[in-house]
């Protein structure tokens, strides 16, 4: 009889994460660390009984056991203290012994600020749940054609862009619904503003507010379209759950997103590539809507799945 392969167990202390966040980094780490729970990979515990540690952007105590260091990414907004907020990062950065970007916009963003680590992997994102089709939206709409957008709103995001491309370029009778909360009274006025312009009603552009991780995961299932033209964005978790509910992206051509998949539609910037020097990261630039390029391929987000799962494995198990 063959000999069964060898399971891999580590004890993992965490840094800096907290398992009841949905923020994008808590929320990526819970989902990767309980496929890795399930599959009996890891156990988190105690610091003085782990194996490794794993940290989340910066650390909350002093390392005693080999730490690998995830970076969403690192602060760049020249309206902000950056140097005082980096200095904890690049400290971590630093005692890492294995860095784990995003994406290589993160990782060239991070090394042009840092320097190169001895130790660094690009993993991007993906997406570990189930898809289960679920129609509750296309029953609510009838047959309407369902483009999306979703986001914790800050002006880098877009919401008043990622509407004025559904106007340009959805079907007459599409309807768009807009996910999640933190827009400003303007961006709402210059929503309704184009509204009133292309003579839509309050049916066609559906504002949710927050919603539950449920319901978002329904609205993807739902869509044909998923819109994020978010300025410099690292790799959103909504495009990487949109991609895996067979949604076609439409994103920026700046930051990381466009490396999430394939086949999306990539609306071109004004003024990159960018030279990582601060930048306003709240007033972004024009965003030009009728220029962009189309990729080729297939949805590969189950195979993205896979390797980001067996690559984070091997990161661990390295430290070992």
């Amino acid at each position: 009889m063959a000999e069964r392969a060898r399971v891999f167990r580590m004890n993992v202390f965490t840094h800096n994460f907290n398992p009841n966040s949905n923020s994008g980094p808590n929320k990526f780490t819970r989902s990767l660390f309980l496929k890795l729970l399930e599959e009996k990979e890891i156990y988190v515990t105690s610091q003085e009984e782990a194996d490794i540690e794993f940290c989340l952007i910066q650390q909350t105590i002093q390392k005693k056991k080999p730490m690998v260091l995830r970076l969403d990414g690192i602060y760049f907004n020249s309206k902000q203290d950056y140097k005082n907020q980096n200095a904890p990062i690049k400290a971590s950065y630093e005692n890492a012994d294995a860095v784990i970007f995003q994406s290589e916009f993160n990782k060239n963003l991070t090394e042009h600020w840092f320097g190169p680590h001895p130790n660094s992997h690009v993993v991007h994102n993906a997406y570990f749940g189930e898809i289960i089709k679920d129609q509750t939206f296309k029953r609510q709409l009838g047959d309407r054609e369902i483009w999306s957008c979703a986001s914790s709103w800050r002006p880098h995001k877009r919401l008043v862009e990622n509407v004025r491309y559904f106007l340009k370029n959805a079907p007459e009778k599409a309807v768009f619904i807009v996910a999640g909360s933190g827009y400003s009274e303007e961006e709402k006025n210059k929503i309704q503003q184009l509204m009133s312009e292309k003579h839509y009603d309050d049916k066609q552009i559906i504002m949710l507010g927050n919603v539950d991780y449920h319901t978002l995961k329904q609205l993807y299932d739902a869509s044909s379209t998923f819109v994020h033209l978010a300025y410099l964005d690292h790799c959103p978790n909504v495009v990487v759950d949109a991609y895996a509910h067979s949604c076609k992206i439409v994103c920026s051509n700046s930051g990381g997103t466009q490396e999430i998949g394939e086949g999306f539609d990539v609306v071109l910037e004004k003024g990159l590539p960018w030279d990582f020097s601060p930048t306003e990261l709240y007033n972004p630039p024009e965003i030009t809507l009728n220029r962009k390029i189309s990729f080729a391929g297939e949805n590969n987000a189950k195979e993205n799945s896979e390797k980001c799962l067996n690559k984070y494995k091997e990161i661990f198990r390295s430290l070992l």
